[in-house]
């Protein structure tokens, strides 16, 4: 509780700093751009993003680690995009990202070919944008209401890609463990596990989307999956997945998303037996989203399985994770916005040993609530409250209290 205290007290004090900083200056004063500069007649575009996102350490529980190791409720985070259309069926976008001053990765890099003028088809090819879901392709700092992320897309699992378990017990020691894993098979080093379905990292490969009236269809080929997506490819299998989109009525969108792919490191594969079978992430999604007036509501579903072996027993065994959220924002004013998300991401059971029967993984329910001031159009300030309860683990429940400025264009 003291903790807790501490943290409101910091939020605040951030708070009333930021409200003396971003305050609104003389007339004679350049604004902060409202959007993307342009350039050449439009064909080079830039843009930005910036976050910093002030909470409680999470060192004890691990709640909001990410797969780049880092807590997502307290990070520094700059993004530099450009968009460059040398021809009118042409373009070539790219993103680098960096968080808490660690090295600039690219988050995107590809180029988008329009085959013919007069129909609305293209084809993307390099570090692409995730075809699979709602919540990959957002902004964040623009797109997300809240300052977490649903725990499909953040919340690292007890599994690694690199690395697999000789028993079902070696599994379960690592039950709630996904921030520091370790197995002995593959590679030895402790390393964080993977979430079902990662956002922070694009895959490589090549996608084809087509729009029509009321109909987006996009699929893709990539070197990754969907919770390991890969610059280089770490397995000769690939990885298809696929969404389909409809707009049934103004201001409503359902989806629905599939992908498979083979998601074990050959580090791996080259330990086990030659007539071992494929070992794929077969993933099942929908979502839809709904906005009106004031309000804007959205959900997302997300079925992940992954096929496991286990070197000492010559045998596997389906893992299997479903991931639910609901999430709701409502514009009070033009300036202030309430949003809360609800999250739950459950596990199969397995059998050990002695034959007790668990979640391979421990069970996490998540609430948030956020409340948002706009200074601008595209400057935030946001205080969000996150509780997360878990059914194993060091920390069963915490509360984390968190401040975020975003700015972009």
């Amino acid at each position: 509780m003291t903790s807790t205290i501490r943290a409101i007290r910091g939020v605040l004090r951030l708070a009333a700093a930021l409200t003396v900083l971003l305050s609104p200056a003389p007339a004679a004063a350049q604004p902060l751009p409202a959007g993307p500069v342009s350039a050449f007649d439009g064909r080079l575009v830039v843009g930005a993003e910036a976050s910093v996102t002030i909470g409680q350490t999470d060192d004890l529980a691990f709640f909001n680690y990410t797969d780049y190791e880092h807590n997502a409720l307290r990070m520094f985070r700059v993004a530099l995009s450009a968009s460059w259309q040398p021809l009118d069926r042409i373009a070539f976008l790219a993103e680098v990202r960096s968080e808490d001053l660690d090295e600039v990765r690219p988050y995107a890099a590809y180029v988008r070919v329009r085959p013919w003028r007069s129909r609305p088809f293209d084809i993307q090819a390099g570090r692409i944008p995730p075809v699979f879901g709602s919540f990959g392709r957002r902004a964040y700092a623009a797109d997300n209401p809240l300052v977490g992320y649903p725990l499909a897309h953040q919340y690292l699992t007890a599994l690694r890609p690199d690395a697999i378990p000789a028993t079902v017990a070696d599994l379960l020691v690592m039950r709630a463990r996904g921030w520091r894993l370790q197995y002995p098979v593959g590679a030895r080093h402790e390393a964080p596990g993977i979430p079902l379905t990662s956002a922070f990292r694009w895959d490589t490969g090549v996608q084809a989307r087509w729009r029509g009236h009321g109909v987006d269809a996009t699929a893709a080929l990539t070197n990754g999956t969907l919770s390991d997506p890969q610059l280089g490819d770490n397995n000769p299998g690939k990885s298809a997945s696929g969404r389909i989109a409809v707009l049934p009525a103004t201001g409503l969108v359902i989806g629905g998303s599939a992908a498979r792919g083979e998601w074990l490191d050959r580090r791996v594969m080259s330990q086990l037996r030659a007539d071992t079978p494929a070992h794929a992430q077969t993933a099942l999604g929908a979502d839809v989203e709904y906005s009106r007036d004031h309000w804007l509501v959205r959900s997302e579903v997300v079925w992940s399985r992954w096929r496991m072996p286990f070197a000492a027993l010559s045998s596997s065994a389906d893992l299997d994770a479903l991931a639910v959220w609901i999430e709701g924002r409502y514009r009070l004013t033009p300036r202030v916005v309430l949003a809360a998300r609800l999250d739950h991401l459950g596990f199969s059971k397995i059998a050990s040993a002695t034959g007790a029967v668990t979640t391979w993984d421990a069970p996490v329910t998540r609430v948030e609530g956020t409340a948002g001031y706009y200074l601008q159009r595209n400057l935030v300030f946001r205080l969000a409250v996150q509780h997360n309860d878990r059914d194993g683990g060091r920390v069963l429940r915490k509360t984390f209290v968190s401040g975020q400025v975003a700015y972009w264009f």
